[in-house]
């Protein structure tokens, strides 16, 4: 077809549809003329004027017939279809605003509930970081790692690097226009204007190379960011800082450019902010607010990691150059790598020699960065994102049975249309578009609800310490997230809008036009139940989840942990933020413990590296008289640094031998505790009190063993942990300048009973030791503990909030059917009471179809029951996830609701009046 042709047509197309009117007029005043040319034509050949008029529009073929012709080759006439149908499903829905506002309300709160589950999702899973061309990036490792790798060896893949690694691979990869370095350790540092009285505040930052805003292709919001040249040894110490740190803490002031301030007591010069949308290299908790070039390491921390060769502490991020293949840069990395450690050979351990043929790396797509908190939340968002779509199956199937019976009240209206001749393509049309309006305001509502949701979610899901920035995942919809809301109410409006569109079709016009009511009444009878019998299903699927889910909380929440929880603040602080040296800690940590035990309403104080629940410190373990650890033997043990009296305060119990007491101090003999897992890992059978241990193979007595604790979870909540051991902090030896060991960063009070201690209170303590040590927080144990749960807290919740709904759903469902089937059968009820049936009776009669509906539910919701809590097995934490008892309690609900939900139908079947009912039949 030429191109001229669409130049002429489509005007007169867009004419038509928008001044359909003018058309239709020109139309009739074309066809007009055509009649009465050819109504001449017939009067010259010496027809009669009223004969030559009927012969012209016997030719035309009927008047009405061509303009109908005319108007289908101008091929709009789908869309003015279409806006008549939404005209006329608009009127519809006006006249009925109960069942409208009923509608659209269930849709928008399965629609929400699964848009606001869909912004985490693509926050947390989907979303690439904020920076130029993030297909570009690939990033080294499959899995992220935290935090600290020591030898010349690593288990599965090389995913971290020392600094002199670091330097060997972005020198002598060619496919990388950029490689940039940053640690995968989260830091603190503390921050102060200099020249100024204020005390330091902790601020969450990290090192990184000077490549690092040019790999991402970032630019600073106001000054510069970081380069090459400060990323040098001897370069002046510069820092950029984030715009909500500047904005929230400096009010935007742009003297901050060029200001000098204080990080960990050392002077930097901020030289830049960082651009508003920019979080740093990976989606977490707390997003980074300084950044400071690698080589400034050696000069901030005491516990330089940049100069080690073995230590392998940085992540790497890689922009591609145009036209390289991943693949290749991989195997080039490989071989890289080898080399490396080659060069090595000498200065590894027997250990790392035998594992250097297993040695290797792995490139993966880094657009999302450093996926930490991806491989964390991935697998409870999934499920989340799964409860959530069984609701808007629910949600659909209530809305369906609506809509089946709003189609059947206007059975006789549809027959009629198709007596008429209506096409059975328009039937279709119009409650598939009155299903899909619907839909749209129930999406359109649910956005709204989903923005609300959304705020609670990540209010609950992750909390903000105070000062900090919150997690970078905004809870207004993105254009994602509302594409797929618009998509999830397209398809909720055509899965609800089906089956009444194919009941629509299954009208008998004769039949309908003699008024059969009854078999009207039955034609729709099976879908609904059916629908009754799913949302029955899919509801105690949800219950039992959320039973399983609970349970395996409470289980958590009440297991023994093996320290005390009550009355204990733990207090967590960093000396390094306020400039000190270790050898000015044993004096620093006594003041402290003086200061605070001072306080009236204090027991007892100790301090230690880490309170539980968290982090810790790990090494590797040689026993004296004990042969060395093989290649594959596990000699891993974590370790804490505390204070003497510190598993009396933190109240876990010596089960044998003696806790770290004041008796140990830098000159008595050198102890340990250690757990019982401990004991049984190393030691076996042996009674290790008196034995001896060291951390380092030629030294593996440095270490006595003086008492046994009780197994605690200090690492984690969820299981116990492995082999564990405590070292007095009053015999470190403080002349190591380069161990972070020797920084203790908890505080843990014992409160008396009946005593309460003030965060004020607290303050001041600390403040009379030096105030400008900053207090990064200040909490109760149980606080701690229970952020530990948030994830398994927020789980269980949301599954039983969808849970209940999904109840309430199924409840006004089985509601429906019930009350339609009694209006129904008044008749035959009627006919029944007037041959003696009791209400007794009647009411059995009622409840026996709805329970063999619920009958029918429990058969497929058990085995889907099964298979879900096979799917939540991994967050059951012990629990049996084939445990009958979730089942059946969840069963029992559903009964419970069921009949509460068919009792009012009932009560109202037994006052029928058998005499209106026989006359009304």
């Amino acid at each position: 077809m030429p191109p001229g042709h669409w130049i002429f047509t489509i005007p007169l197309r867009l004419r038509s549809l928008f001044r359909s009117a003018q058309a239709d007029q020109e139309l009739d005043e074309e066809l007009r003329d055509h009649l009465e040319r050819k109504s001449e034509e017939y009067v010259a050949q010496g027809m009669a004027h009223a004969e030559a008029g009927r012969r012209a529009r016997l030719d035309l073929g009927g008047i009405e017939q061509t303009k109908e012709k005319c108007r289908d080759a101008r091929r709009v006439n789908w869309i003015q279809d279409l806006i008549q149908d939404l005209r006329y499903a608009l009127r519809r829905l006006r006249m009925a605003p109960a069942f409208t506002s009923a509608t659209v309300l269930t849709l928008a709160l399965g629609i929400g509930g699964t848009t606001s589950i869909f912004t985490l999702v693509h926050a947390v899973l989907l979303r690439s970081l904020p920076v130029a061309k993030p297909g570009e990036l690939y990033r080294l490792g499959k899995e992220s790692r935290c935090c600290c790798e020591g030898g010349y060896s690593q288990e599965k893949e090389f995913s971290l690097v020392s600094y002199d690694l670091y330097k060997y691979l972005r020198d002598n990869t060619k496919g990388f226009s950029e490689l940039a370095a940053f640690p995968s350790l989260e830091m603190l540092f503390g921050l102060r204007r200099a020249g100024t009285s204020e005390a330091a505040q902790g601020y969450p930052g990290e090192f990184v190379s000077g490549n690092y805003f040019s790999m991402f292709g970032i630019g600073a919001y106001a000054g510069r960011v970081l380069t090459n040249a400060d990323d040098q040894p001897n370069a002046p110490p510069a820092i950029v800082m984030s715009y909500r740190l500047w904005q929230q803490k400096y009010g935007s002031a742009p003297s901050v450019i060029g200001s000098v301030f204080d990080i960990d007591g050392k002077p930097f010069t901020v030289v830049g902010i960082t651009p508003p949308g920019f979080f740093g290299d990976s989606l977490r908790t707390s997003p980074p607010d300084l950044f400071l070039p690698l080589n400034t390491e050696p000069y901030v921390q005491s516990d330089a990691d940049l100069n080690k060769v073995d230590t392998h502490w940085l992540e790497l991020i890689g922009r591609l150059r145009p036209g390289a293949n991943p693949a290749t840069i991989e195997a080039e990395m490989r071989v890289e790598l080898n080399q490396w450690l080659r060069s090595h050979w000498s200065d590894m351990s027997a250990v790392d020699r035998a594992r250097f043929p297993e040695q290797t790396l792995y490139l993966t797509p880094g657009g999302a960065g450093i996926t930490t908190m991806r491989e964390q939340y991935e697998h409870w968002l999934l499920i989340l994102m799964m409860v959530s779509g069984f609701v808007l199956l629910i949600v659909c199937a209530n809305v369906a049975n609506l809509m089946l019976v709003r189609g059947m009240e206007h059975r006789r209206q549809t027959s009629l249309s198709m007596a008429l001749g209506a096409q059975t393509s328009r039937i279709v049309r119009q409650p598939l578009t009155e299903s899909v309006l619907l839909s749209l305001f129930g999406g359109a509502a649910g956005v709204t609800i989903a923005l609300g949701c959304t705020r609670l979610i990540l209010h609950f899901a992750f909390p903000a310490l105070a000062g900090f920035a919150s997690v970078p995942i905004s809870a207004s919809p993105s254009k994602p997230v509302l594409l797929f809301a618009f998509v999830i109410s397209l398809l909720t409006g055509v899965v609800f809008g089906v089956g009444p569109a194919w009941m629509a079709t299954r009208v008998d016009p004769i039949e309908a036009l003699h008024g059969s009511s009854r078999s009207t009444a039955r034609g729709g009878s099976l879908p609904r139940k059916t629908l009754v019998v799913f949302q029955a299903a899919l509801s105690l699927v949800l219950l039992s989840a959320a039973v399983l889910l609970t349970a395996a909380l409470q289980r958590l929440e009440n297991q023994d942990l093996g320290f005390v929880q009550d009355r204990r603040i733990v207090v967590s602080m960093d000396p390094r933020l306020a400039g000190y040296r270790s050898d000015q800690l044993p004096t620093l940590y006594r003041r402290i413990h003086d200061s605070m035990a001072s306080n009236p309403g204090v027991s007892s104080v100790a301090l230690c590296q880490y309170s539980p629940v968290g982090y810790g410190w790990g090494a590797g373990v040689w026993v004296d008289g004990h042969p060395a650890p093989g290649r594959k033997d596990d000699n891993s043990a974590a370790w804490d640094r505390v204070s003497a009296g510190y598993l009396d305060v933190i109240g876990t119990p010596v089960v044998r031998g003696s806790s770290i007491s004041e008796e140990d101090t830098a000159s008595s003999r050198t102890v340990a505790v250690i757990n019982e897992a401990f004991a049984r890992k190393f030691f076996h059978d042996e009674d290790p009190i008196g034995k001896h241990f060291g951390t380092e193979a030629d030294n593996s007595r440095r270490y006595e063993v003086v008492g046994i604790a009780k197994d605690a979870r200090y690492l984690t909540i969820d299981k116990p942990d492995d082999a564990f051991f405590f070292l007095p902090e009053a015999q470190a030896d403080y002349s190591q300048t380069n161990l972070g060991s020797l920084f203790l960063h908890d505080i843990v009070i014992l409160i008396r009973p009946g005593a309460s201690l003030s965060d004020a209170q607290v303050r001041q303590a600390m403040a009379s030791v030096d105030p400008s040590l900053p207090i990064i927080s200040i909490r109760t144990l149980k606080e701690k503990v229970a952020t530990q749960l948030t994830q398994q807290q927020l789980i269980a919740r949301l599954t039983s909030l969808f849970g209940v709904l999904s109840l309430i759903l199924a409840s006004i469902g089985l509601y429906g059917i019930t009350a339609y089937n009694v209006g129904r059968r008044t008749s035959e009820i009627g006919v029944r009471m007037a041959l003696g049936a009791s209400r007794g009776q009647v009411v059995r009669l009622v409840l026996r179809g709805a329970f063999l509906l619920i009958a029918f539910g429990l058969i497929l919701g058990i085995p889907l029951s099964l298979a879900a809590s096979r799917v939540l097995s991994s967050q059951l934490y012990g629990l049996n996830p084939y445990d009958g008892i979730p089942i059946a309690i969840a069963a029992a609900v559903l009964g419970l609701f069921g009949l509460i939900a068919t009792l009012v139908p009932a009560r109202r079947a037994t006052k029928v009046d058998p005499m209106v009912a026989l006359r009304y039949q």
